[in-house]
């Protein structure tokens, strides 16, 4: 009878449990390890194990690779598909300032994302954070909201305000929370509780970002059944102090930014030509691929067929190997370790059921 070694980690054709539908082949792992393992419990005699029973037997297949198909990671984390095409990304782009002042950046950023340093000389940690020009004109977003009223009844208030320019909408807060986004300069406010202190602040919005916060205004509802609104209340001089304090309007001599419409970056002349800037934002960016991990998303149940070669000791000859593992399912916890001193690894463990005949592996080897 002859004897055989073995010197290879399986290469793996994951297919749809039922249909053979091959999902994804896999001929890259390091290492691809099973371990079967069954709970055996004793009746003693004389306090020597006498009777053994078996219980059920459990498999676990666990494969480590430092190459992988991003479809892989999609199937290990639940997502039945890698998507392909536009999506989002967080971009980081750093420049030396020409004379022109203009940055020109790779993607037309998202409205609303783009954030401005200049970085020290080691061209990585940030100086100076340069605001976006705040003027109402095109490129800006939109003044600071001014002359919020709020006038209150029992259970409802009516905010009003000056309108900003630049503004599309704004956006009103009670006690630090959204309650509405209108499109005109007035809001009403309802469901209350009577005799109760509520404090209301604007900001304005527009295709580039919101204004600064406007001052507070802190006003007391009346008591029940008090249908009659009373005076207008506005915020105090201090309060007023305080949001333009924290503004920090940039005026048009002073460091800023405003976008073209290009999708450009226009800095204002007070920044330094020659110096290195970064600039992030959000862009829409073609041939994404793409899967998503979530909270209550798991993997399917598989088939895998893990093929590998044995060899003959008399003769040197390979043969053809083959475990058929009917029902493995990847396991809800998966590892993929990054690093700068080795290369990034993944480690992925299946699952190893019966199926309905309540068999789990057949092993399969071809000598002629």
């Amino acid at each position: 009878m002859s004897t055989y070694g073995m010197k290879d980690a399986s290469n793996l054709m994951i297919v749809e449990r039922g249909t053979h539908n091959v999902v994804l082949y896999a001929n890259y792992a390091n290492t691809s390890n099973v371990e079967w393992k069954s709970d055996r419990v004793y009746a003693k005699k004389k306090n020597a194990n006498a009777i053994a029973w078996d219980g059920a037997r459990t498999g676990e297949l666990t494969v480590e690779t430092e190459l992988f198909d991003l479809k892989l990671l999609a199937l290990v984390a639940g997502d039945k598909e890698l998507h392909s095409g536009a999506s989002e990304i967080m971009k980081r782009e750093a420049y030396v300032l020409s004379a022109d002042h203009i940055i020109k950046l790779d993607n037309k950023p998202k409205e609303g994302s783009v954030s401005v340093f200049r970085l020290k000389k080691d061209g990585i940690e940030h100086d100076v954070e340069i605001p976006q020009l705040i003027d109402g004109q095109a490129g800006s977003v939109p003044l600071m909201v001014e002359e919020v009223s709020v006038s209150a009844k029992d259970t409802s208030a009516t905010i009003t305000w000056s309108a900003s320019a630049g503004a599309d909408s704004y956006v009103v807060f009670r006690n630090g929370s959204q309650i509405g986004q209108p499109v005109t300069a007035t809001f009403e406010d309802t469901n209350l509780t009577p005799e109760t202190q509520y404090k209301y602040t604007v900001v304005a919005i527009n295709k580039h970002g919101q204004s600064p916060l406007s001052a507070a205004v802190v006003v007391n509802t009346a008591a029940s059944g008090s249908h009659v609104a009373g005076a207008a209340v506005k915020a105090t001089e201090e309060a007023i102090k305080q949001a333009k304090n924290a503004a920090k309007v940039a005026s048009a001599n002073g460091l800023n930014f405003k976008i073209l419409e290009n999708g450009n970056i226009q800095l204002s002349d007070a920044n330094l030509v020659g110096a290195k800037y970064v600039v992030y934002y959000m862009a829409n960016v073609d041939g994404v691929k793409s899967f998503t991990i979530a909270a209550d998303k798991f993997a399917d149940n598989f088939e895998i067929f893990a093929d590998s070669y044995i060899r003959d000791q008399q003769n040197g000859e390979d043969h053809f190997a083959q475990i058929h593992f009917k029902n493995a399912k990847p396991q809800g916890s998966f590892n993929f370790n990054q690093s700068s001193k080795e290369p990034t690894s993944l480690s992925i463990k299946f699952d190893l059921m019966p199926d309905e005949n309540n068999e789990m592996a057949t092993y399969k080897f071809i000598e002629d």
